[in-house]
This record gives structure tokens, C-alpha cells and sequence, in this order.
């Protein structure tokens, strides 16, 4: 018995810095703050053709990151085995072969 409690324990305390990380990462399904403002229109409509084409509904094309845009980005992610946040992340960007702001689309 007392072995099973040191397992859960270990397991459990394990488990807090992911947590942690995700309350702190604000990744609870909101676009953060500073990448809100990072992306552009047009990368936002990029990304609402990209997941319309995968077949989902973003809603309208229209470069806003809708509660529509945001429920399509998280059947992508879930489908795509991604983080599910329904936030235009990094790993979604790549995932849609979208660059991500501030990163140089020149030739390596």
C-alpha cells in the first residue's frame, strides 16, 4: 500500500509542471496577448483557407480570429494530434506550413 501512495505521489507531482506551464503559457484556449498582436490579417485568412481547406469552418475568411476560427483551430489541433488551445500557435502555424510572425520566410 504505502508503495502504491509513493507511485501516485510521484505521478501526480509529475503532472503539476505541465499544468503550471499551461496556466502560466496562457495556453487555456486564448490567443496570448503579445501573438494576438503579432499576427496580421493576412495571416489570420491564411489560416482560416488553410483550415477550410483541411475541412473545417472558421467561419467567414475575413483575417479575424473569430470564436469560430478559434472552435476550427481546435478540431484541427485535435485531429492533427497537436496542443489544443484554439490559438494560432507556433506548432499550428507550422502544422499549416504558415509562418510564424517575426520568424524570416528567407532561404536557409
Amino acid at each position: 500500500m504505502k508503495k502504491l501512495v509513493a507511485l501516485l505521489s510521484i505521478i501526480l507531482l509529475s503532472a503539476l509542471p505541465t499544468v503550471s506551464h499551461a496556466a502560466a503559457t496562457g495556453s487555456t484556449g486564448e490567443q496570448a496577448p503579445e501573438q494576438r498582436r503579432m499576427l496580421t490579417k493576412d495571416q489570420i485568412r491564411l489560416a482560416q483557407e488553410r483550415l477550410q481547406a483541411e475541412g473545417f469552418d472558421p467561419g467567414p475568411t475575413d483575417g479575424v480570429l473569430s470564436s469560430q476560427t478559434e472552435t476550427a483551430l481546435r478540431q484541427y489541433q485535435q485531429k492533427q494530434g497537436l496542443p489544443v488551445s484554439g490559438a494560432l500557435d507556433e506548432a499550428t502555424l507550422r502544422d499549416l506550413q504558415l509562418p510564424f510572425p517575426g520568424v524570416g520566410t528567407g532561404g536557409r
